[in-house]
């Protein structure tokens, strides 16, 4: 039989309505808050992440492959659709789809209004999940390789500035060697991705009417957009592909091409470290105190256990159990709240933001097991690894004085 977690045991129980009893519930109060804390965090942060980074690719691919030259009016610039390496590249285990598109940019305008955009042309099968998760009204492009399409998709941003719906037909002018080209296709429907940056500047069409104005054929493009089965190594995976593609051609991965969005993701893995930081000092401050307080209180215990022949050793395990104990009781209460509001939040939304400045319009929640295993576990050594601090207390009691110790 362990001795010193059987008289942890009888320890624990004896201590109730006590001032020491309220100070340790206060202690695991305090490392429940702390770890509800870094859940909230380490999910909201990662949910933030997730769901903007599949707003990025989910409208511009993982990887960008285009022409390294770029034309007087800094576009980009042509090249044509049939090359070798594409085989090579589809054949890889984390390339899922490659799509070519050919962009222009232009004015949109209406009857009392006018504004510049960008059209995007884009292939059969373009991101069909995508938009139609993020369309608003209307339908996505029904857009095929045998014929024109004279039908757009705009943002919803775009349609209120201009009072647009669907159904109406706009004027669109491009310039293209110094002549005007002009289209007039009907809005088929409406999206919102929540990202002002693609909001307020893009439109989409479908690939045969944006190459028709730059050429009278349909084999210029001006470049692919590579979808990943994941983010993972990505930079890596760039740099390989930028290594099969031909010489005149150039692969940037999401990272570069979206540098500020991604930039801003990256600084908030900062936020939470210094929040994780925080808080396990708060736990690691308050279950110290709460063990010492203990100790105290039990001075004639200890030194009665040291009159029968208790090694110091002994009774260290004996307080460093019983801190484990409350501890433990902390982290669980900790983790049902956190976790519970996490997954309430996904359920319901009842946290809403301001989708222009966050991007999202309402709190995300995302975390896995292991990152729950990771921060719980973590923050249990540190504890209680710290813990063994106020336990040394025990080695500068004297016998005959604890006993008399009131």
């Amino acid at each position: 039989m362990n001795l010193s977690l059987y008289l942890a045991r009888k320890l624990t129980s004896e201590i109730s309505h006590t001032i020491t009893e309220r100070i340790i519930r206060i202690a695991s109060a305090s490392v429940a808050i702390s770890i509800m804390v870094m859940l909230l965090a380490i999910g909201i942060v990662k949910g933030f992440q997730k769901e903007i980074k599949e707003k990025v690719t989910g409208f511009s691919g993982h990887i960008l492959i285009k022409n390294l030259d770029l034309n007087h009016s800094g576009e980009l610039a042509l090249f044509n659709e049939s090359q070798t390496f594409l085989k090579q590249i589809k054949k890889l285990p984390y390339v899922k789809s490659i799509f070519p598109f050919c962009q222009k940019p232009g004015i949109l305008r209406t009857n009392s209004d006018a504004e510049g955009i960008q059209c995007k042309g884009i292939a059969p099968r373009y991101g069909q999940v995508f938009i139609n998760k993020h369309l608003k009204r209307g339908v996505g492009l029904q857009n095929s390789d045998s014929t024109d399409l004279n039908e757009i998709l705009i943002s919803e941003t775009t349609a209120n500035r201009l009072n647009l719906d669907t159904g109406q037909r706009v004027e669109l002018y491009f310039i293209q060697e110094g002549a005007v080209r002009r289209r007039k296709p009907k809005i088929c429907g409406i999206f919102n991705t929540g990202i002002q940056e693609i909001d307020k500047n893009w439109i989409l069409s479908d690939i045969r009417m944006v190459q028709r104005i730059y050429t009278h054929g349909y084999d210029s493009i001006n470049g692919f957009e590579v979808f990943l089965t994941s983010l993972e190594n990505l930079e890596e995976r760039t740099h390989f592909i930028n290594e099969e593609i031909s010489a005149d051609l150039t692969a940037q991965s999401v990272n570069e091409t979206h540098f500020q969005i991604f930039q801003w993701l990256s600084l908030l893995d900062m936020n939470v470290t210094v929040i994780i930081i925080l808080m396990v000092m708060v736990s690691v401050v308050n279950m110290m105190t709460a063990l010492l307080v203990l100790i105290i209180d039990r001075t004639p215990m200890i030194g009665i256990l040291k009159a029968l022949g208790s090694r110091n050793k002994l009774i260290r395990q004996l307080f460093l159990y019983s801190g484990a104990k409350y501890l433990l009781k902390g982290l669980v209460i900790g983790n049902i709240i956190g976790l519970g509001l996490g997954y309430l939040q996904n359920l319901t939304g009842f946290i809403k933001l301001k989708e222009e400045t966050y991007y999202l319009s309402e709190v995300p929640f995302s975390i896995s097991i292991e990152e729950v295993i990771m921060i719980n576990g973590l923050t249990f050594m540190i504890c209680l690894v710290l813990l063994i601090i106020p336990a040394m207390y025990v080695s500068r009691i004297k016998p005959v004085k604890a006993i008399r110790f009131n």
